[in-house]
């Protein structure tokens, strides 16, 4: 299961995606869009995503697979 989070205030629904971008939904209209872990469009029908909502999905799970150097 990816990861998702809910935005609290406009109930778009933004998940991780397997190349690591996140895909924003509106789950009023259907609308999507596909942001960096920066809030940088990408493509689709959406063009605004929320900063912080973008980077606790994109940045973080990113930073939790980046392999640690062997000491």
């Amino acid at each position: 299961m990816s990861k998702q989070v809910i935005h609290p205030l406009t109930g778009h629904v933004y998940r991780l995606t397997e190349d690591g971008m996140v895909e924003v939904t509106d789950p009023g209209t259907g609308a999507q869009g596909v942001f960096d872990f920066q809030a940088r469009w990408q493509s689709g029908e959406l063009r605004h995503a929320d900063l912080q909502m973008a980077g606790w999905v994109g940045r973080l799970a990113q930073r939790r697979t980046t392999p640690q150097p062997e000491e």
